[in-house]
């Protein structure tokens, strides 16, 4: 191809890319998306619908992920979830699943796709942060009865958790968790893998849903909401049900038995680690207790209030 215009000649049928020609989705969607496509709505879904059949044969992730895990192996790291079958936590979409809707985008919406291989992940920041808040309701859960004004336990324990550093004043549930989470001037035990679905041959994956805000005017020229305005229905991508991921988590064995002789960290925090180290088997319960939790209960990624990105088994 001599020029830009040529390769969208060639990619393109009308309003339609032909992913024949251009295999990579990550590519499509942030380099080669035609002007009257962003200018006009409508065309957004002719655009968006044949993402929906692209039959998937791609490289085997779950086996990148497995020669991930083994080369952190090598540095200290231990599998959370190294006595199951699978050696790692495998559940399924049972709704709709959308991440990084919000992402900055010329068709207003999004969603994270692997820059080279153009499939969708999870991020694994994104899987630390809901695990990270299972956890921190469960300690409020367990303290709410010992304290008088709720909401100001819960302000100054965010505090604690997520602006100070480990001290020795902490109490053991506080402690565990910026043991494991992190804190200021720390970096968390636990590490979370970008979590990659389990795709079969031809299998497709995506599916197109539509949002329909209302009052246009009221959120994007600052206008008051009126029955008046048309709805402006927007089509964006999502990932479909019962798709399989596979969820991977490590222990930095390493640095925990590096702190049992640091002299900076307290009898306790030694205490802690030494029966994790002790009884790692207790320890993989509890985050996959916490994984699950988050996942099934509380889902991951865009719209999850309205029922979006919860897992089963």
């Amino acid at each position: 191809m001599r020029s830009y215009n040529e390769l969208m000649n060639y990619i393109y049928t009308n309003m339609s890319l032909n992913f024949s020609r251009c295999e990579n989705i990550s590519l499509a969607l942030q380099k080669l998306i035609k002007k009257d496509i962003i200018e006009k709505p409508k065309c957004k879904s002719l655009f968006l619908k044949p993402i929906t059949k692209i039959p998937k044969v791609i490289e085997n992730f779950v086996k990148r992920i497995e020669n991930q895990k083994a080369d952190l192996e090598k540095y200290g790291y231990e599998n959370i979830f190294k006595n199951k079958n699978d050696k790692c936590l495998k559940l399924k979409t049972s709704s709709r699943l959308v991440i990084g809707l919000g992402s900055g985008h010329v068709l207003e919406t999004s969603l994270t796709l692997h820059h080279l291989f153009g499939i969708p992940y999870i991020p694994g920041s994104a899987l630390k942060g809901v695990v990270r808040m299972v956890n921190f309701w469960e300690i409020v859960e367990n303290n709410k009865n010992n304290v008088k004004d709720i909401e100001k336990y819960i302000k100054e324990l965010q505090e604690q958790l997520y602006e100070k550093e480990i001290l020795p004043s902490d109490k053991d549930d506080i402690l565990k968790h910026k043991l494991l989470f992190g804190a200021q001037n720390f970096k968390g035990l636990l590490i979370f893998l970008d979590a990659y679905p389990e795709i079969n041959e031809n299998q497709q994956i995506f599916e197109l849903d539509v949002m329909t805000p209302h009052y246009q005017g009221y959120y994007t020229k600052n206008q008051p909401p009126g029955d008046w305005e048309n709805p402006n229905p927007i089509t964006f991508l999502t990932i479909k049900k019962e798709i399989n991921f596979c969820f991977n988590v490590l222990f930095d064995r390493f640095r925990a038995e590096e702190i049992l002789n640091d002299d900076r960290f307290s009898k306790k925090a030694k205490e802690i680690i030494e029966g994790w180290l002790n009884k790692f088997s207790e320890l993989s319960q509890l985050v996959k207790d916490w994984l699950e939790k988050a996942l099934k209960e509380f889902g991951v990624g865009a719209k999850a209030r309205l029922g979006y990105g919860i897992f089963e088994e």
